[in-house]
C-alpha cells in the first residue's frame, strides 16, 4: 500500500460527528488535503486552501472533493470537531506502521520529552493561556511518537506518566530535564521496559545536595594509605562558531549517600557532567555542573554523555522547526481542540519531511520542492529521500583562462 493510500485510510477512521444532513465536504478528505499542503509548505488554514485550490486537479487523483475545494473556515472547523484520542491514534497507527516496516526503532534509541507552548492559542479576551503539549520524541530517527496535550489546570508531571504508558518505549533511553525528575515518573519508564537518564536540579533540593556531597567525596584528594576510588570517566572538547567547549561525565555507582534511594525504580547509579566553555573572542569562561539519575547498569560514561547532550535535540531540532519552518506560534488557533490537533499534525508533518532530507537539504528546502512540484509530495508520503541535485563540476583552470586585462 502506497504511503499516500495508507494515510488516508487512517484519516477516514476519524469519527466524523456533523449529522448528514448539510454534509459537503468529506472530513477525511479535508485532513488528508490539509496535511499534505502542510507538507508542501502551507503554515496556516488559509495557505492550506490557497495550495489544494491551486493544484485541484492533482489532488483529484485521490480524493474526490464532492462539494469542490473547501474554504479555509472548514480546515479549522475539521480540526475542532475531530476527538484528540482519535487523531493521537492516527499519529501513532502510522508511527507504528514505520515501526513494523523496520523504518523505525526504539531499540537502542533515546527518546527525549519535553513540553511546547501553542503561543498562537492564547486568548487574553477569554483569558486563555497558551495549550501546552507534551511530546516524545526519538531523536534518532527526528519522528515525534506521541503527544498528549497537559490539562488547563495542571502541567507536565501529571501528563508524562501517561504519555509513557500510552507508547510502546521498550529498549529506549528515556530522557527529560528536571520538571520529569519525579518517582512515578521513573517507575513508569521502568515498567514501560526503557532506561532513564533524568536531570536533577533546584526543585529536588535535597536529592540534588545528595548527588554533589557523594561526588565531593568520591572525588576528593586521598590521603597517603587511603585506597583510591575507580570512577568511570568520560571527556570530548568540541571546537567552533567562536568557542572551546569541554565537557567531562562522571559516573557513580555508590548510591549509599542518596536518602531514599529506595523509592526510585530501576535506580543504579548517579552521573556529574561538567561543561565548561571559553568564548575565544572575549575569552571568557563559563562553568556549570549537572547531576543526573540513571538507571541503565551497563551505561559507561560515554554511554551517558551521549544522550545528556543529545536530549535537547527535542528543543533545537523540532521545537526550533515547528516555530521557524512551520510557523507554528504564529498560526492564531484559539479553539483548544483544534489547536492541539494541529500541533499534532505539524510533528507528524515534521517526521515525515525529516525523513525524506537528501544530502545538504534542509528541511525548509523539501517543503520547497514539494510546493514546487505536487508529485514530489509522493516521495514524502512513502517514506522516500528527495536528493539534492547535483553540482555542476567546477571548470579547470588551465582549460579555461580568464582575459588579461592590460
Amino acid at each position: 500500500m502506497d504511503g499516500y493510500e495508507r494515510l488516508f485510510k487512517l484519516f477516514s477512521g476519524v469519527n466524523d460527528p456533523r449529522g448528514r444532513n448539510g454534509r459537503v465536504h468529506i472530513l477525511a478528505e479535508v485532513l488528508f488535503c490539509s496535511f499534505v499542503a502542510i507538507l508542501a509548505g502551507a503554515n496556516d488554514a488559509e495557505a492550506i486552501v490557497d495550495f489544494v485550490r491551486r493544484n485541484e486537479e492533482w489532488f483529484r487523483r485521490f480524493v474526490v472533493l464532492p462539494g469542490g475545494v473547501f474554504a479555509h473556515d472548514m480546515v479549522l472547523r475539521a480540526f475542532a470537531l475531530v476527538d484528540p484520542d482519535e487523531f493521537e491514534a492516527v499519529i501513532r497507527a502510522w508511527v507504528e506502521s514505520l515501526r513494523e516496516r523496520g523504518v523505525v526503532t526504539t531499540e537502542g534509541g533515546q527518546v527525549a520529552i519535553d513540553g511546547k507552548a501553542l503561543r498562537g492559542s492564547v486568548s487574553k479576551a477569554s483569558k486563555l493561556r497558551a495549550v501546552h503539549m507534551v511530546g516524545a520524541y526519538l531523536i534518532d530517527a527526528g519522528l515525534t511518537l506521541g503527544t498528549i496535550k497537559v490539562d488547563d489546570k495542571s502541567n507536565e508531571i501529571t501528563a508524562i506518566p501517561d504519555l509513557i504508558r500510552a507508547l510502546n518505549l521498550r529498549g529506549a533511553t528515556v530522557t527529560i530535564d528536571a520538571m520529569g525528575c519525579q518517582t512515578a515518573i521513573a517507575a513508569e519508564i521502568i515498567d514501560a521496559g526503557a532506561n532513564y537518564v533524568l536531570q536533577v536540579k533546584g526543585n529536588q533540593p535535597i536529592l540534588q545536595d545528595n548527588i554533589a556531597q557523594t561526588f565531593k567525596e568520591l572525588m576528593r584528594r586521598r590521603k597517603p594509605g587511603e585506597p583510591k576510588v575507580a570512577l568511570d570517566r568520560y571527556r570530548d572538547v568540541d571546537k567552533g562558531h567562536g568557542r572551546v567547549e569541554q565537557r567531562s561525565c562522571v559516573i557513580s555507582r555508590d548510591l549509599s549517600g542518596i536518602e531514599n534511594a529506595q523509592a526510585w525504580a530501576g535506580l543504579t547509579g548517579v552521573a556529574l557532567v561538567a561543561r565548561e566553555v571559553e568564548n575565544l573572542t572575549t575569552k571568557k569562561v563559563t562553568k556549570e555542573l549537572a547531576y543526573f539519575l540513571l538507571s541503565d547498569a551497563a551505561a559507561t560514561a560515554r554511554d551517558v554523555a551521549k544522550p545528556v547532550r543529545n536530549h535537547w535535540a527535542i528543543e533545537s531540532t523540532l521545537h526550533w522547526s515547528l516555530d521557524v519552518t512551520f510557523g507554528e506560534d504564529a498560526h492564531r488557533v484559539i479553539h483548544r481542540k483544534g489547536a492541539a490537533n494541529m500541533a499534532r499534525m505539524r510533528r507528524l508533518a515534521h517526521g515525515m519531511i525529516k525523513n525524506s532530507t537528501g544530502y545538504g537539504m534542509s528541511m525548509a528546502r523539501v517543503r520547497l520542492v514539494c510546493g514546487w512540484d505536487p508529485d514530489n509530495l509522493l516521495t514524502v508520503l512513502t517514506g522516500g529521500v528527495i536528493a539534492r541535485p547535483r553540482l555542476r563540476r567546477k571548470l579547470d583552470p588551465k582549460r579555461f583562462k580568464s582575459p588579461k586585462t592590460k
